[in-house]
Order: C-alpha cells, then sequence, then structure tokens
C-alpha cells in the first residue's frame, strides 16, 4: 500500500479536477506495482515520445483529451524532439514530411503548450539556457523519459530520475509527484561492480562498451566505469544513450565525473576485454559509400560543433548535425553555423533522424544510439568515432 500524503489523496479522488486524478491514479498504480512506500515531489518533468511519427494519431488525441480536461503542468516540464524541423520542414532535403504529418505534429504541441510545457523540443534539455531557469541542483528529484537524458541526469549532473517513458513523465508533470524506488533511493544509486577499461577511447568504443555493460552487468545497481582519462562531455553523453538504448541501465558512475555523497566501494572488479571492444567495433564499422555522416543523437553540444569547425575542411559527403534551436542560436552569433555550412554542414533543429521520416540512405555516425535505432530501418548504418566520420565525410584536416 502507497502512503499517500493528505494532498495526493485529494489529486487522486478529484478535488484538483479529473485530469490531475487520473494521471495521479497512473502514479500510484505503478507506485503499488512496483512496492514504492510513497510518492515524492519532483522538481522538473522532461516528457518524451512527442513526434508524430513515434505516437501517431493515438498519441496525439490522448494529449489533446488532457489538455482539453483542464491538465495543467505542476512542475517545469520540457520536451523531447519532434518529427521534423519547424524552420526547415523539407529537412535540408533529406526528411520527407507530409502536410498530414505536420498536421499531427501541430496539434500535439498545441495540446502541450496549452498544459504549460516549455517547447525546448530537444533530447539535451541541460544544454539549454532554459535549463538554468529549472535551478536544478545535485540531488534533486525530476521525472524524465528520454533515455539518454536520464542516464546523464543521473550519472553527470547528480538529479535523481528513473527512466520513466514518455506517458509516465507526463503523468508525473501533471502532479509533480513521481514514486519513491530504484535510482531515486540513494542506497541503489552506489555501485556494487566496476569495470575498468585500459585502453584508449573514444565514444564510439564507449558506445560498445555500453553494449557489453547491457549484456553482462547483472546487479541493480549502476555500473562503476574508471577509465584511463578524464572523458570529454559529448563523450559521456554518447555512452549515457548506448546505456539507454542497448539496455535499461539508467546511471553510471565515472569517478571525477558523477556526484556522489560518499566515495563508491563497489565489491567486485572487472577488466573488460579489450579485444571484444575492438572485434565489436569491426563489426560496426561504416561501410564504402557513406551518403550521409550523422552527428548530434542526443543533440549536439557546442563543444562538437567547435570541434567539427577546428578538424573539417571541405566535405565531399554532407555532414549533418541535429540540435536544439538553443545551441543553435548561440553557435549562430559565434559565426559558428556560417563557418560550417560553407563547409558542407547540414543543420536539423528540434528534431532528429530517429524520430523524424527520412529518405533511404548509407549513413555513418559516432552514435551508438543512433547505430542502435537506425539500423533497423536503413540497409547501412555504421559507427565510427568523430575524428573518423571527418575523414569519411573527405574533409579532415
Amino acid at each position: 500500500m502507497v502512503e499517500l500524503t493528505r494532498e495526493e489523496e485529494e489529486m487522486l479522488y478529484g478535488a484538483h479536477g479529473e485530469a490531475v486524478a487520473r494521471a495521479m491514479e497512473v502514479i500510484v498504480r505503478v507506485a503499488e506495482s512496483l512496492g514504492a512506500p510513497r510518492l515524492v515531489p519532483i522538481k522538473h518533468a522532461h516528457v518524451s515520445g512527442v513526434s508524430y511519427g513515434t505516437i501517431g494519431e493515438a498519441g496525439a488525441v490522448l494529449l489533446e483529451s488532457f489538455a482539453s480536461s483542464g491538465a495543467r503542468f505542476r512542475v517545469p516540464t520540457s520536451v523531447n524532439p519532434i518529427g521534423y524541423d519547424p524552420e526547415d520542414p523539407d529537412g535540408a532535403g533529406i526528411l520527407v514530411v507530409s502536410r498530414e504529418f505536420i498536421r499531427g505534429q501541430q496539434r500535439i504541441l498545441k495540446a502541450l503548450k496549452r498544459m504549460g510545457a516549455d517547447l525546448l523540443l530537444t533530447c539535451t534539455p541541460y544544454y539549454t539556457e532554459a535549463f538554468e531557469k529549472y535551478s536544478l541542483s545535485v540531488g534533486d528529484r525530476v521525472a524524465w523519459g528520454e533515455s539518454s537524458a536520464v542516464a546523464y541526469a543521473n550519472t553527470v549532473l547528480g538529479l535523481k530520475t528513473n527512466r520513466e517513458g514518455g506517458p509516465l513523465a507526463l503523468m508525473a508533470a501533471i502532479t509533480g509527484r513521481t514514486y519513491l524506488y530504484g535510482l531515486q533511493v540513494d542506497e541503489n544509486r552506489m555501485p556494487s561492480h566496476a569495470y575498468k577499461i585500459g585502453t584508449s577511447y573514444d565514444e564510439a568504443v564507449l558506445g560498445v562498451l555500453a553494449e557489453y555493460l547491457a549484456e553482462n552487468h547483472e546487479s541493480e545497481k549502476p555500473p562503476m566505469i574508471e577509465v584511463p582519462r578524464p572523458p570529454r562531455d559529448y563523450e559521456v553523453r554518447e555512452f549515457a544513450a548506448a546505456l539507454g538504448a542497448a539496455g535499461s541501465i539508467g546511471m553510471a558512475v565515472i569517478p571525477g565525473v558523477t556526484p556522489l555523497p560518499k566515495p563508491p566501494e563497489p565489491e567486485k572488479f572487472e577488466v573488460v576485454p579489450e579485444g571484444a571492444l575492438k572485434r565489436r567495433l569491426a563489426e560496426l564499422e561504416p561501410d564504402e559509400g557513406v551518403d550521409l555522416v550523422f552527428v548530434g543523437c542526443p543533440h549536439a553540444s557546442l563543444e562538437e560543433l567547435a570541434l567539427i569547425n577546428a578538424r573539417l575542411g571541405k566535405a565531399r559527403i554532407p555532414v549533418l548535425v541535429t540540435l536544439s534551436r538553443d545551441v543553435y542560436a548561440r553557435a549562430k552569433s559565434l559565426g559558428l553555423i556560417e563557418r560550417l555550412r560553407s563547409k558542407g554542414v547540414l543543420f536539423l533543429r528540434s528534431t532528429c533522424l530517429i524520430v523524424s521520416r527520412a529518405k533511404s540512405m548509407r549513413i555513418a555516425t559516432n552514435s551508438y544510439k543512433a547505430y542502435f535505432y537506425l539500423s533497423k530501418r536503413y540497409e547501412s548504418v555504421g559507427l565510427a568515432p568523430l575524428s573518423k566520420l571527418l575523414e569519411i565525410a573527405g574533409g579532415a584536416r
């Protein structure tokens, strides 16, 4: 039995309206099924699964039903990427977007806005200026639905969130509550098993390491990762995204990166076989004849844009970068967008190849998450680090 406060009981039994009661019933039922003792307030929610290509007509109708019945978000709530770039519906000639698709997507956005959503339209809300507005800090409880953001929030930001999924994050946003379970519990955030990689690494290596952990890490507590050098932020982000794509791990502990109340003391240590990672990477190498180099899954940061600009000459193969409107605007103010466009870089804001409909292409990416999902839709998708991608594009220097 879940212990509810008086306010939570009022929400459940309709004192705050039908929409809140519906949402609270979902939260309570999930809490009961997991054996959570009580609910806890959250400071922020991030709703995933908002592309019309992902949730379709049924999802649009659900969101409209909540909005029309008076549902309003009780905490600041941001939103994941949608199915196209509103400022470039043709998607630089890459996306295939019908009028019906656009109408469906606009209905979804209208319903979310009516409920009070901050339409950031990004899977990396932590890269936007709006994130500072939320005043989130280490130890704060949130309810995030985007799997890559969940792992990044727990691993890097020290926020507490389970992998809620889009619908449950929506209910948490409406009620301002989630359940005390899993990674919301301090003791469940301390690792019991550590993994060490002794070789040099990049984001592609970390991607296949995440796949290795998904297959071999049996503890419900997060794995601890020991690496020979401090990782770059985008490397950690790609690792977090790979954890979410390859399995259900919602957090890793990286010494020097992950905020913890006390030093971790894992009981088991394992050296990850270097040969296993190399063999898997070799299997995922991009085929010859790549049509598109894809960066920005999850959405790219200013750091990556600067890195691409420094290393890329004139590309012979298009380089697509997906990113938030916020990061795009800041990069544009620095002159980065103009310089990168002159080198053959294409940009899509507010969307991603994973949640949109694109033409048939042979793709090379540095994102394990992108490889994982796009390889189910395209005949040829390969994984390689950013340095290799720029060589493939034909413009590395």
